[in-house]
């Protein structure tokens, strides 16, 4: 039994084919978690600094969300003079 129901297709022409080209092996790439430790060893140092801006940010996010922009004025127009006010 086999897994395709088409035909294999042609081989390209040589002139649609590009050249093949050799990557050079580059060295692997190591990872480190400095910013964990730092993250860490801050906590550890300084925990009244990390404390206040938890504090500051539960302030901001239970003090509700942004104003809008107020209303315009009601004889103000919406755009410049001549150009087509927008349907809403």
């Amino acid at each position: 039994m086999t897994s395709s129901v088409l035909p294999p297709l042609p081989p390209l022409p040589a002139a649609l084919v590009p050249p093949r080209r050799e990557v050079p092996d580059f060295p692997p790439i190591c990872g480190t978690a400095r910013g964990r430790h730092r993250l860490r060893w801050a906590l550890r140092r300084r925990p009244g600094r990390c404390a206040a801006g938890c504090l500051v940010l539960a302030a901001v996010l239970l003090s509700g969300p942004l104003r809008g922009a107020p209303p315009p004025p009601a004889g103000a127009s919406a755009g410049a003079p001549g150009c087509p006010r927008a349907s809403t």
